[in-house]
């Protein structure tokens, strides 16, 4: 019973990490989904939001920027990691902020949704000079949100190219400004991890009270089959101990049977004190002394079994060599705990073959009540009743199949049990072996 509640158990405990781990896999493809959704909807809000400063940006004067691109040619000022230019950063990309700002507060409106933008020209390559006038991990900021970000998102890129001349009075030279421009859109949903939170805490909480729920369940199957066992085995001592509180009246009835003048009933009282012994000696596991054997005492032993059980028809067939192993107590109680389950269970013809020749084999055959293919695995078990309305008004322990394959298995030999469409089977084999 140990070892299969320990099954039970380490099979339930495989089962509750299989299913933690598809739920689990579960909500985080939730999240993922969730966090792919909202973060379509705050570009979709990012989209929107560049469109309208792209209607400002064009107010941009672009000699203004060419200005500014030609003062990098002579020299930067870096600060903050962003390169400024007091003619323009100063006053336009100011007033570019706070303008997004408003923009996109409108255009997130209800929504709950916090999200950082930025424009920006990240590359100026010079192409009269074949120089890039940025400095590496440098950008020229057009605008950008208060918030900044950790992890942006291209919205979109653009390349445009910016080819002017003028006319160098100090030198008379015409000058040419040939630039190839390079600028990126980026935004992020700052909050987007607390949003799906939000959407996914049912999904959580609902996964965690099943997972809690299956615990709790087997925790009380578990509780309750502790009880069960606890019973179970307050109940095989209690019959052990009523074997043992046998002996007693068993010794009174050999010596009253002894004195007893009536030969067929002292040879019947006799045979059945016998078999109380062998059945309170399985019990305690005590072996007697005992002697193989032979073809006449199987003879006699199904001579007498015709007399007990004479409402049934027996059909006996025996083939006999030479027996080497096989004992006449363990013998007989084989056959009358065979015998005896047929005659319980309605059998009206019992069909026996004893064959003893390199193996032994015995075979009990009946016309009875049978027995459910789903509970063959349980019938040798100690004190094991099949539970069905047939057996309710059939006395028994449950003890006689159980002594069957403990004699079988001292013998290492197999017992098979095959249901019929009317009756039960049994088939023993046992080695012949000195």
């Amino acid at each position: 019973m140990n070892r299969k509640k320990n099954i039970t158990i380490i099979l339930f405990t495989f089962s509750l990490v299989i299913l933690v781990v598809l739920q689990g896999y579960y909500i985080y493809n939730s999240y993922r989904l969730q966090e792919r959704d909202l973060i379509i909807q705050a570009r979709a809000i990012a989209d929107k939001t560049l469109e309208t400063m792209e209607k400002y940006e064009t107010e941009t004067n672009e000699e203004k920027l060419v200005g500014d691109f030609d003062r990098l040619k002579k020299g930067i000022v870096i600060q903050k990691e962003q390169i400024t230019h007091p003619e323009r950063i100063h006053s336009s990309e100011k007033l570019y902020n706070r303008r997004l700002e408003k923009i996109l507060k409108d255009n997130i409106g209800d929504s709950g949704f916090e999200i950082a933008m930025k424009s920006e020209i990240y590359s100026i390559l010079d192409e009269v000079q074949k120089k890039e006038l940025l400095p590496a991990n440098r950008s020229l900021v057009l605008y950008q949100t208060v918030k900044k970000m950790s992890k942006p998102l291209t919205i979109n890129e653009g390349k445009w190219s910016s080819r002017q001349s003028k006319k160098n009075t100090d030198l008379n030279l015409d000058e040419k400004n040939n630039y190839l421009v390079k600028s990126k859109s980026t935004f992020q949903l700052l909050n987007v991890k607390g949003l799906v939170l939000k959407k996914i805490i049912p999904l959580i909480f609902i996964s965690l009270l099943i997972i809690i729920l299956i615990i709790y369940l087997f925790r009380n199957s578990l509780k309750n089959l502790n009880r069960q066992e606890k019973k179970i085995s307050q109940l095989h001592t209690t019959i052990d101990s009523i074997a043992h509180e046998l002996n007693t009246p068993i010794t009174t009835l050999k010596f009253s049977v002894a004195q007893s003048s009536d030969t067929e009933t002292r040879s019947l009282l006799e045979r059945q004190i016998k078999r109380l012994e062998n059945i309170v000696s399985s019990i305690h596991n005590n072996d007697s002394d005992d002697i193989l054997i032979d073809k006449k005492e199987i003879e006699n032993y199904f001579s007498e079994v015709k007399k007990s059980f004479d409402n049934i028809d027996f059909k006996i067939k025996i083939d006999f060599a030479e027996n080497k192993s096989l004992y006449q107590n363990d013998f007989r109680q084989i056959m009358d705990n065979l015998i005896d389950n047929s005659s319980k269970y309605g059998a009206k013809e019992i069909e026996v073959l004893i064959k003893v020749n390199n193996l032994i084999e015995m075979e009990v055959s009946d016309d009875g009540i049978g027995i459910p293919k789903d509970e063959k695995q349980h019938i040798f078990e100690k004190y094991y009743r099949i539970s069905r309305n047939e057996n309710n008004h059939i006395n028994g322990l449950g003890v006689g199949l159980f002594l069957v394959k403990k004699i079988v298995d001292k013998y290492k030999g197999d017992i098979n049990v095959s249901p019929k469409q009317k009756g039960v089977a049994f088939k023993i084999i046992i080695p012949n072996e000195a």
